[in-house]
């Protein structure tokens, strides 16, 4: 189970352990402008999911629950790596939010930053099936996402996570929650936002005024002072 990860120790090896799961198509080093902010205080991981970054595609997992139990169990065989908060965005904050439902009592606290998880197929979609074969390439480079016609060797993940709706997760989740969205967010609505709050109960809700999907690269000090006095 090879999973590459950048770690920031604390110089106190006591202090709480923060586990970042990034978005697709990034890496470990998505967080690279936030996690100056959290340094010394928390011993930090963020890793590479299976098939971006230095870690290896793993063609046995085939849907985000397997990329959760993957990721559980490599967590659970770090002995360092106890109770974490874990901070997820985007894909990351899906397999998060799964790992958090299934194992409530793991994760002390969770945080999610525009999680993916509720479906909401688009009409093109629906309709391309009925485009003629020769109108297709055309069509489908005008509506397919920048995700799908990037995922290259993960395309038939991409078509899994896609159609997974995670309302029953979010729903069973009883760990801590605080979710953070931009309001400009053009990747995932921040209408999704305020779905999520009420699923999760006892969640919390905050939203970057001018963030888009990624507010943690262009807004880390506005985000790093909502992820610290949620911790505290």
């Amino acid at each position: 189970m090879s999973i590459s990860f950048n770690h920031f120790p604390s110089p106190n090896p006591t202090k709480q352990n923060i586990v970042f799961l990034h978005g697709w198509q990034q890496n470990k080093n998505s967080f690279n402008q936030l996690i100056p902010f959290l340094y010394g205080k928390h011993n930090i991981y963020s890793i590479d999911l299976p098939g971006f970054g230095n870690t290896p595609i793993n063609e046995k997992l085939k849907n985000s629950f397997d990329y959760a139990n993957h990721i559980y169990l490599w967590l659970r065989k770090n002995k360092k790596i106890k109770q974490p908060i874990v901070i997820g965005h985007s894909f990351g904050g899906k397999i998060a939010s799964i790992i958090a439902s299934q194992n409530p009592t793991y994760i002390k606290k969770l945080i999610l930053i525009a999680p993916a998880g509720i479906v909401k197929q688009k009409t093109l979609y629906k309709l391309y099936k009925y485009v003629p074969s020769f109108f297709k390439q055309k069509t489908f480079n005008l509506i397919a996402s920048r995700d799908y016609k990037q995922s290259g060797n993960l395309l038939y993940l991409f078509k899994n996570i896609v159609k997974e709706n995670l309302t029953k997760i979010f729903r069973a989740i009883k760990t801590p929650t605080l979710i953070i969205w931009g309001d400009k967010d053009k990747e995932l609505p921040v209408k999704q936002a305020f779905v999520i709050h009420k699923l999760i109960s006892h969640s919390r809700l905050k939203i970057i005024k001018n963030g888009n999907h990624f507010p943690f690269w262009k807004q880390p000090q506005k985000v790093s002072k909502l992820i610290k006095t949620f911790i505290q």
